[in-house]
């Protein structure tokens, strides 16, 4: 098991509440009455990164199909007055309401017709309010939200939380730390695995086993090898990776591993190696490759820089590089990187980002490139910016596994 020390020990309570509070400020700034917040659940962590971030909280109920009975199941919502108390509503029946970062909790059956009348017995009908989590809204729960508040004005708002979320507590870079920690293991565990007459699915499975025991969450593992391993998935379905291709000696194995493993905090981080054997010399190229345009990149990052340049200067190595990035995912992914927290976060590392970075902001360095026919390597670092310097959190993992 993991030994969580002090600083990587859950949020509490207080800095939930001064998260709400900086919210409330940015809304009065900007001309809001309030905010509604939205969080999907479902057993997954798409969209509810915002919600979860005030909160502390996401529905841990399945995704229903909408009926007579009930709606938005899977999903919860913060009702943000600037002066009155705030509101969770959620269907998650065996939360505890006391553990929840909210003055009260309301358990409903109808996540989206409740929601609305919370903030309408609040005093929002007809005010201008903020609309944030909208990546996990359905446009049915949203017309609910609507329909039940009338004339109000609902203003899609999800830049304020990219803001308030962007650069990072010492509490959270100790848990974005500690994630990164177990990440390393997960994927060198998962790397150790890849051996000669092994599947890609038992290689996974070992990878898994250890971070199931650590309290940890796959959000997915990348996962391709020898003929296809110039694909990010070696499958276009789930599971991505191929249960049943055996491991050969001289195998390219890469491995993208993530998802939220302290107190809701990710991981993510690739590696890449050759299965058993010394890597050839087109092998040896592709993987050098990798590691060597990602350590490019990270070089410049410091405050001040902008997130554009980050792009620039990987664009500008693959221009000089023979074959370019040389895969789909290099043709297809027009980034090479993005900010780290709750989930994978904006801002991402593209030519029209012009987002300086700043002290305490995390951010993950990535690429997968191509090779020869049926080669491909992947690397990904991640690095806090600090005033004067770089910590790189995915340290432990060795960069190149392989030699």
């Amino acid at each position: 098991m993991t030994t969580v020390d002090t600083e990587a020990a859950p949020i509490a309570r207080e800095e939930y509440v001064d998260r709400q509070e900086r919210l409330r400020a940015v809304l009065a700034r900007e001309g809001y009455d309030g905010a509604l917040v939205w969080g999907r659940g479902s057993t997954n962590v798409d969209g509810c990164a915002d919600l979860l971030y005030l909160t502390g909280h996401l529905s841990a109920v399945s995704h229903i199909l909408d009926s007579e009975a009930h709606s938005a199941r899977g999903h919860a919502g913060l009702v943000v007055p600037l002066d009155r108390p705030t509101t969770l509503v959620t269907d998650s029946y065996d939360a505890d309401p006391a553990a929840l970062a909210a003055d009260e909790v309301l358990l409903s059956t109808s996540v989206d017709r409740d929601l609305a009348t919370v903030a309408r017995d609040a005093g929002l009908t007809g005010k201008r309010i903020a609309l944030i989590g909208m990546s996990g809204l359905l446009h049915t729960h949203y017309r609910r939200l609507a329909d039940g508040l009338g004339a109000t004005e609902l203003v899609p708002a999800d830049e304020i939380l990219v803001g308030l979320r962007l650069v990072k507590s010492e509490h959270e870079i100790a848990l974005l730390r500690e994630a990164s920690r177990i990440g390393c293991e997960w994927v060198m565990r998962t790397l150790a695995a890849a051996v000669p007459g092994a599947t890609e699915g038992e290689a996974v499975g070992e990878g898994l086993r250890y971070l199931s025991s650590v309290g940890g969450w796959a959000y997915d593992v990348a996962v391709s090898s020898g003929p296809d391993s110039h694909r990010y998935r070696n499958r276009q379905a789930l599971p991505t990776w191929d249960a049943q291709r055996r491991l050969e000696p001289g195998d390219l194995f890469h491995a993208d591993v993530w998802g939220p493993i302290a107190h809701g905090y990710f991981c993510d981080l690739t590696r890449s190696t050759v299965v058993g054997a010394t890597p050839t010399a087109s092998q040896a190229r592709t993987l050098g490759d990798a590691v060597d345009l990602v350590e490019h990149v990270t070089e410049i990052v410091e405050p001040g820089v902008r997130m554009s340049a980050l792009q620039d200067r990987a664009s500008s190595w693959l221009a000089r590089r023979d074959g370019g990035g040389g895969s789909n995912f290099a043709a297809m992914v027009p980034f090479v990187g993005h900010s780290l927290g709750l989930e994978c976060e904006a801002p991402f590392m593209t030519r029209l980002e012009h987002m300086p970075i700043a002290p305490g902001m995390v951010l993950a360095v990535e690429c997968f490139l191509g090779g020869e026919p049926g080669e491909g390597a992947g690397f990904e670092h991640v690095v806090v910016v600090r005033e004067d310097r770089l910590e790189v959190l995915t340290s432990p993992a060795p960069s190149r596994p392989w030699s």
